[in-house]
């Protein structure tokens, strides 16, 4: 089990599928501008189709014009305003990297005049492992192929996700849409056959194998027999009544794959672009969800079955395709049998033997099917995945075993497609648009999504939907599920007097973000990820903000505190509306240093205090709270977190030093500010200004006036000296000067 995985296991509580890890900024402090907010109510927005051409042979055509192109939306003509085609370049090179794969190299694809936002015509990957209509031989070869097509089709700009489906765990997100590959090597490499459950195909197949038998038939009690030496009618139908428990199990199991994926489906529509899913299945099996009909039902043997199939189950599985088509997802199946049609010289034999109603010497012997060595098709999931892969545009591939060459085959059809843009009226009442793209051109053959949803207010949205535009929340910088107005988020690395080590985000959120927070419940979210991007904690706070009225909100969360690098995000989101604002920041925790320790400042402004919640949970045992720390009067200041106003240019510091195991120091400090921009040094020398101590701990107060000093980042370091035991320390925070 990698890293990931385990870090996943504390968010199903709380989301029920596992987050994936994130790509967080370069900035040490980010605060992006953003314009646009989510608003219930009429809006015009760029609507993005994506388009594959092909000719009669399956090649891709690549020097069609906009003009070549008509698009009409619920029937009516439509206006293209952006048209982008993309063409991938032959086979970048690729050099050997010492103990791991080979790195592919970028090489640009081909695009006229991009003018969609970066991420919208990326394509993006989902690796789907059905483990519950599959085979641990599959799953082995899956994971093979899953690996080559990462290592040899998949381009440095693609976004990659994994997912699985098992009877048992359900529908699983490994990790969610990144183009950091590593990360996908290493949920690939944590897959294997131990996930295989729920055979319900192999369940439908000893059903019909029954069918044809005639089990009643052949082992009922001959005329005359007595009822010691026969066997009773019950006793001779009790295999058939089980066989048929067994198959209502089957259609349990399968409608609950079909409801779970037409979940996925319709949240994936939040998802912008199209969506490609490389499926490794064996199929739910086509005779339970279309029938079947073995034997000749004109000559009244024994081993004539018919089967109408389930009306149901057809109706559900109908809608998940239309509903995976609509949100612009194309499904590339891959049978993981060794073929479309099975060979299995013994398998007849192997499963009606062990029913123990058949044997050598029974009428219904090993000469009673010698001739059939292939699985009958219409028993298998293949016609499934046909249609699966039919209805979305995509293409069904038999052979595992041929993974390499049709991997290739995908690439080919994907790296080559065609980005048509119109401009239409958005409602926020979650109706379907068809959409329907013809080519001029003669020969072509077009694959695109049959249409899409308008989006829906957050009230309307499934649980699934919310978990994904949580994902979205934490992982894309671009989400547009954030307001426009952000706020900021520091990280306090800190010793105490004992030497325990501590990490705390902390962020401000200002009244004009709660403000907009008119829901009951304000969710925050606080997720920290190490230097490799692995999940290490989740804190989740819930709280009514309704009677606040705009107040502003110190916010603080606990984080792992060994030493290492992190990256620490904070969601804040209306769970009636889904109006939502994110902050990031970064953190570091050294080693502990012999003598003198400097805890990172923490940086007040002269205003009063706001509401302060604190997540609980997650705080190293021993480790002291951070209020202990930071002693200030809450009454009378309050943290910045980073970020100063441009009409409030005096504040305070908060500077803790301990000397853990010594005596109380005897302090020199000193202190200046950079600009984070040029790294020249500013005329600004913070004063001291107050000092408390408590044996070999306690905290220094420095003020800075910045009058001067226009709009940008910086960096405050401040350096102390104990003239007892001459030993050095220093410590550093960034902060942000906002526009007057």
């Amino acid at each position: 089990m990698t890293k990931t995985t385990v870090a996943c296991i504390g968010l199903v509580l709380i989301l029920g599928l596992g987050l994936p890890s994130w790509l967080g900024s370069q900035a040490a402090q980010e605060l992006p501008a953003r314009s646009g907010s989510l608003q219930y109510e009429v809006s015009v927005v760029l609507k993005l189709i994506h388009v594959y051409v092909t000719d009669k042979r399956g090649n891709p055509v690549e020097n069609l014009t906009r003009d070549d192109f008509t698009l009409t939306d619920n029937g009516k003509p439509v206006v293209l305003t952006e048209f982008e085609r993309h063409t991938l370049k032959p086979a970048p090179e690729k050099s050997e990297t010492a103990g791991g794969p080979p790195v592919t190299k970028p090489s640009a694809a081909a695009a006229d005049a991009p003018s969609a936002p970066p991420g919208e015509t990326n394509r993006k990957f989902f690796l789907f492992f059905d483990f519950a209509y599959n085979n641990a031989r599959g799953i082995v070869k899956a994971k093979k192929a899953a690996l080559s097509f990462l290592d040899e089709q998949v381009r440095p700009d693609d976004e990659v996700g994994v997912l699985s489906y098992s009877s048992i765990k359900g529908l699983a997100v490994h990790e969610y849409l990144t183009t950091d590959h590593a990360k996908i090597r290493q949920v690939l490499d944590g897959i294997d056959g131990k996930g295989v459950a729920g055979r319900a195909n192999e369940l439908e197949d000893q059903y019909f194998r029954l069918i044809q038998e005639g089990v009643g038939a052949a082992i009922a009690p001959q005329p005359g027999g007595d009822a010691g030496a026969g066997t009773s009618s019950a006793q001779a139908n009790l295999p058939l009544l089980e066989a048929n428990a067994l198959r209502q199990e089957s259609k349990r199991l399968a409608q609950t794959f079909i409801l779970k994926l037409t979940t996925l489906a319709r949240a994936l529509r939040l998802i912008p672009g199209q969506k490609q899913f490389i499926m490794f299945s064996t199929g739910i099996p086509s005779s339970l969800i279309y029938g079947y009909q073995a034997g000749n039902p004109q000559s009244g043997s024994a081993r004539t079955a018919f089967d109408a199939g389930d009306r149901i189950l057809r109706t559900q599985n109908e809608e998940m395709y239309k509903q995976f088509g609509a949100a612009g997802c194309t499904f590339y199946t891959f049978d993981t049998r060794e073929t479309a049609k099975t060979g299995s010289l013994f398998a007849y034999d192997e499963q009606t033997f062990a029913t123990g109603f058949r044997n050598l010497f029974s009428s219904q012997g090993v000469f009673s099917d010698t001739t059939d060595i292939f699985k009958d098709e219409r028993l298998t999931g293949a016609p499934s995945l046909k249609r699966f892969s039919d209805t979305t545009g995509g293409r069904y591939f038999s052979n595992i075993n041929m993974s390499e060459k049709n991997l290739a085959q995908v690439q080919t059809l994907t790296g080559t497609y065609y980005v048509l843009g119109y401009s239409i009226g958005q409602q926020w009442d979650g109706r379907f648009h068809e959409i329907k793209v013809e080519v001029s051109r003669p020969g072509c053959e077009i694959r695109a999504q049959a249409g899409y949803f308008n989006p829906k207010p957050y009230a309307r949205y499934t649980d699934l939907e919310k978990e994904l535009q949580l994902f979205d929340l934490a992982l894309n910088e671009g989400s547009a599920f954030r307001m426009p107005v952000d706020f900021a988020l520091t990280a306090l690395s800190y010793r105490d007097g004992d030497g325990a080590a501590g990490l705390e985000m902390v962020a401000r959120i200002p009244g004009e973000v709660t403000q907009r927070f008119s829901g009951s419940r304000v969710e925050f979210v606080g997720i920290v990820f190490d230097a490799v991007d692995n999940v290490l904690s989740l804190s989740r706070l819930e709280e009514d903000l309704r009677s606040r009225g705009g107040q502003t909100v110190i916010f603080a969360a606990p984080a792992p505190a060994e030493p290492g690098e992190y990256r620490l995000r904070l969601v804040a989101r209306d769970m009636d509306s889904g109006m939502s604002a994110v902050a990031s920041t970064r953190a570091a925790v050294a080693k502990p240093p012999p003598g003198l320790a400097l805890s990172t400042p923490l940086l007040l402004s002269p205003e009063p205090g706001g509401l302060y919640l604190e997540a609980s949970g997650g705080r190293k045992k021993g480790s002291s709270d951070w209020k202990s720390v930071y002693p200030f009067d809450r009454q009378s200041v309050s943290p910045i977190a980073g970020a100063i106003s441009g009409l409030n240019r005096k504040f305070l510091a908060v500077v803790p030093f301990a000397f853990p195991g010594g005596e109380t120091p005897d302090l020199a400090i000193s202190a200046f500010v950079l600009d984070g921009r040029t790294g020249r040094r500013l005329p600004v020398e913070p004063a001291l200004v107050g000092r408390t101590e408590d044996g070999p701990a306690g905290t220094a107060r420095l003020e800075l006036l910045l009058e001067a000093v226009p709009p940008g980042k910086y960096v405050l370091y401040v350096h102390a000296e104990d003239r007892v035991s001459k030993t050095l320390a220093h410590t550093q925070t960034a902060f942000v000067i906002l526009p007057d």
